[in-house]
């Protein structure tokens, strides 16, 4: 295993400045159940210096504030959003979601913000190739096998997908991430916390946040009356894998029309894949099994597939048709 030190901050003030003190080679250490993983294999991207923010007070918790909205911890386990009445309630297709994530052991330690800020999943990053998110100069995905792990929405450096599933059923409710910084709180959509591959302080990576930053919260707006959302994923091996192809469908209907739609599909690119054209063909029409068909020629015209994985934008169009279905028939 790779060696670390570990401090132990009891603020989030405290835990900056650590983060602050060290740069790149700090990490931060929540749930632990993606970042153990890096450093027993020894990848050389992994932190030196892990902060652990578990005990910092005001980060886990599920709670309802005066405007109906809903505010979720950064570690708050996936567990206790899956287990939550509330959530169910306001944001059935949110519950679905986390649900369908990793195992029941693994939702007991992975966090909320450790799901949104997650490093790939690509086998050549994991099995600590040279690639260029391990200090490489090459992405082996774009030439070698990449049937499961990478995009066919085309890349820049990295073809890999972005893993998450919690910001593409996020997306859809137009929630909004706080983010910790050494000048005070910022807040970003999560379109805008998980934008794709980008340089960040030197480093390749799907989020925004720089080495100093803490993701601490994330706020929920209250549903619109007539709002109607689903949630479809497709995996390699059940409960155990990534998506191979995710769709998040949120469609704020009046009586049958749609008067605004938001398509988003997982596991398909380096970031949730907000499907515009789409949304664009849904407003104004009526939501019926007749508009499936439709909606699917309009789906995915950009897609730009590697050599083996084109069925990931079939799998895709067929969530998109299921989807399609749930809502029309519910």
């Amino acid at each position: 295993m790779k060696p670390i030190s570990v401090y132990r901050p009891s603020s989030i003030e405290e835990a900056i400045q650590i983060l602050s003190l060290h740069g790149t080679q700090a990490g931060v250490y929540a749930g632990g159940t993606d970042l153990l993983i890096q450093l027993k294999n020894r990848i050389e991207a992994a932190p030196s210096f892990l902060v652990d923010i578990k005990k910092i007070d005001g980060l886990r918790h599920i709670k309802e504030n005066g405007q109906g909205d809903v505010q979720i911890g950064a570690l708050t386990k996936l567990a206790e959003v899956a287990e939550s009445d509330l959530l169910a309630k306001k944001y059935p297709m949110l519950v679905e979601a986390v649900q369908k994530i990793s195992s029941p052991e693994l939702r007991n330690a992975s966090t909320v913000g450790g799901d949104l800020l997650q490093q790939v999943w690509c086998q050549y990053l994991r099995g600590g190739y040279s690639c260029y998110r391990n200090g490489g100069y090459i992405c082996y995905g774009a030439i070698g096998d990449n049937s499961y792990y990478h995009s066919a929405m085309g890349g820049r450096l990295c073809y890999a997908v972005y893993p998450g599933d919690i910001a593409t059923a996020l997306i859809p409710h137009d929630a909004r991430a706080k983010v910790a910084t050494p000048f005070g709180l910022k807040e970003l959509s999560i379109e805008q916390l998980v934008p794709g591959d980008m340089m960040v302080d030197g480093r390749l990576q799907s989020h925004v946040l720089r080495f100093n930053e803490i993701l601490t919260e994330v706020t929920i707006p209250a549903a619109k009356p007539g709002f109607k959302a689903s949630f479809e994923k497709l995996r390699p091996r059940g409960v155990w894998d990534f998506a191979m192809a995710s769709l998040a469908i949120g469609l704020q209907l009046q009586g049958k029309t749609i008067t605004d739609a938001c398509v988003v599909f997982g596991g398909i690119a380096g970031k949730p894949w907000r499907e515009t054209a789409v949304e664009n063909f849904l407003k104004g029409k009526t939501l019926s099994t007749d508009l499936t068909r439709q909606a699917l020629a309009t789906a995915l015209t950009d897609a730009a597939p590697l050599k083996y994985n084109a069925t990931k934008i079939d799998m895709a169009k067929g969530l998109l048709a299921s989807g399609m279905a749930r809502l029309a028939a519910a």
